[in-house]
């Protein structure tokens, strides 16, 4: 079995937020070893060794946005219009001000990492088995929290990362970081018309990540969550399951 496992970061996520992903990447890896001569049975039994995992940082503060919107929007003030366009931007900017302030807080428990942490384990609790993961915080090492012993993450993905921004904000523009010893290689995946994602290679001068472009297909007020609508996004990552032997 290989463990694909989705780390979403902020967004208005629920349960089963990549399925739709996941089934895609499915159908073009088959695809894939068709065209390269396989039979399609052996193909399709190849592909159910393939198995999706997901990690949520909504579900970090899954109990501090629902008591915020239970007190803020049930306001007699509140109502109407503003009511539609502000409630579901409230809870993005609950995730943001919360990264942001868990990850400054040098002493503090860093309660979404630590999220991460429970939930991967749980994911990998066969270390037999290959991992390819979106986490760069975790992976990376940031704080106490570490992939587990024995865990060899064979492709770090991210996905519309603004990753750059966030080091630049924190005096790394010129990121000297390596790759940690249990990771394989990092593949930053990005549109270049999604306004949030933001071009990796520049910044990490040791040759730590490698940038690829694709077009989601979508306009750019949804190129940012069309990665996990696109089929060219799709093939893409079956394309690099193939790469580095999966």
């Amino acid at each position: 079995m290989t463990q694909l496992v989705f780390i979403h970061g902020i967004n208005d996520q629920t349960t089963g937020y990549n399925n739709q992903l996941f089934g895609e990447i499915v159908r073009a890896y088959v695809a894939e070893l068709i065209e390269r001569g396989a039979f399609r049975v052996d193909a399709q039994a190849r592909a159910k060794q393939l198995v999706q995992k997901e990690i949520l940082l909504a579900d970090a503060t899954t109990d501090l946005t629902n008591r915020y919107l239970s007190l803020q929007y049930a306001l007699k003030g509140r109502s109407g219009k503003w009511n539609s366009v502000l409630r579901p931007i409230d809870p993005l900017v609950l995730q943001i001000l919360y990264y942001v302030k868990d990850k400054g807080h040098k002493r503090g428990p860093m309660a979404i990492l630590k999220e991460v942490d429970e939930a991967f384990r749980r994911a990998c609790a066969d270390r037999s088995e290959p991992v390819v993961a979106i986490a760069y915080d975790y992976l990376f090492g940031f704080r106490k929290h570490r992939v587990p012993p024995g865990v060899t993450v064979k492709a770090l993905i991210t996905l519309g990362s603004p990753i750059p921004l966030f080091t630049a904000a924190m005096g790394y523009v010129d990121n000297p970081v390596e790759l940690p010893k249990n990771v394989e290689r990092w593949v930053n995946v990005l549109d270049p018309d999604d306004g949030i994602a933001r071009f990796c290679e520049p910044y990490f001068k040791t040759g730590v990540v490698r940038d690829v472009t694709v077009d989601t297909g979508f306009a750019p007020l949804g190129a940012h969550n069309g990665y996990w609508k696109s089929r060219a996004v799709a093939s893409l990552l079956a394309a690099e399951l193939m790469e580095i032997g999966i």
